[in-house]
């Protein structure tokens, strides 16, 4: 059964109209599901119940549910999400000072295949639909306790946004619009492994969210030991990012996950520094969140702060802005896809 949340206006309309009522209920029924954040049709108490009661025979009110809930020490929740057909995917509540950040996923696994996330080690099933993205706002946004409230979306969980724009851009014209979730554009950004043509694309929408860039490598050669569905050129990525900051004025962010003695050596800093330093970005460095198992596989390490630090004064020297990311959720699977990894190694086998 379809999801009301599944619907665009226009076919939620049309839908309201099929059982009986007038479009301007349908506009009623459009700010519960998205500004109220209900799940349930008993819920909407201005909806005639005749409507609620037709409309109920048709759809759901939503096609996923929170299955699983990870909560860490410092306050860092990891949702596993299950979708309507059994699938399950990660979001994760990061509360720090008056700021709550949720990060979500656009696919069921990834297909980057990053040889230090767990998000890729199956890789991927299928994409997620414009409801099943834009309802892990609204799953997490009912665990918030006032006065918290969601202050920032990033797009950085499980699978490549870029290949599944056909679905992100309208959920995240969802997550912003006025009469949706209402959450402004220069709070949203979303993460790229680094696909040009499809970067040109998002640039052509509107609004202007930021973007994030995940390099992990300024070398063409490392970077594709590190990921190894790398096909486009550092250079050419780097060109597209800065061809998004020219046309939205938005200063792009390039992530740096540091494993140890790999991508954080001296001359990796110098790299960096050659392909960044002349550009208007900042370069966020992240400090591994150890996978057990691929730690064991690869003979991956987290850097010691020593050595982070080191990587990053290098890049200070080099005229680049640089911040670092603090782990958080460490008790708790931190890293990205660890918590789907752990449920899938935990459920009962056939």
């Amino acid at each position: 059964m379809r999801s009301l949340t599944d619907l665009t206006d226009t076919a939620l309309v049309a839908a309201v109209e099929a059982c009986g009522g007038k479009p301007f209920q349908a506009r009623q029924i459009l700010h519960w599901l998205w500004r109220h954040g209900v799940d349930d049709f008993a819920q909407m108490s201005n909806v005639p119940a005749r409507l609620r009661s037709s409309l109920a025979e048709r759809f759901t009110v939503r096609c996923s549910s929170v299955a699983r809930v990870d909560a860490a020490a410092d306050g860092t929740e990891k949702l596993l999400v299950r979708l309507g057909d059994g699938e399950t995917v990660e979001c994760v509540l990061i509360p720090e000072g008056d700021r709550t950040t949720l990060c979500i996923s656009t696919q069921v696994g990834c297909p980057v295949g990053c040889v230090f996330c767990a998000s890729g080690m199956f890789g991927v099933k299928r994409n997620l639909t414009t409801a099943e993205i834009s309802e892990q706002v609204l799953l997490a946004q009912a665990r918030l306790q006032a006065p918290r409230r969601l202050t920032n979306l990033v797009v950085m969980g499980m699978g490549e946004p870029m290949l599944n724009l056909d679905a992100l851009l309208p959920a995240l014209q969802r997550i912003h619009d006025p009469d949706g979730i209402d959450m402004g554009a220069r709070r949203i950004t979303v993460s790229t492994s680094g696909y040009p043509r499809q970067m040109e694309r998002f640039a052509a929408a509107d609004p202007a969210y930021n973007l994030a860039v995940s390099l992990h490598a300024a070398d063409d050669e490392l970077r594709r030991r590190l990921v190894p569905s790398a096909t486009h050129a550092v250079q050419d990525i780097v060109a597209a990012a800065h061809q998004y900051f020219g046309r939205k004025g938005r200063e792009v962010t390039y992530e740096v996950v540091l494993l140890e003695g790999i991508n954080d050596r001296p001359e990796d800093a110098v790299t960096m520094v050659d392909a960044l330093g002349a550009l208007p970005c900042t370069v966020n460095l992240i400090p591994w969140n150890p996978v057990e198992e691929l730690a064991l596989a690869g003979g991956l390490r987290r850097p010691s702060s020593a050595r982070v630090d080191a990587f990053a004064d290098a890049l200070r020297r080099g005229g680049l802005k640089v911040t670092v990311r603090r782990q958080r959720g460490a008790d708790r699977s931190a890293a990205c896809g660890q918590l789907r990894l752990r449920a899938a190694d935990s459920a009962p086998r056939a």
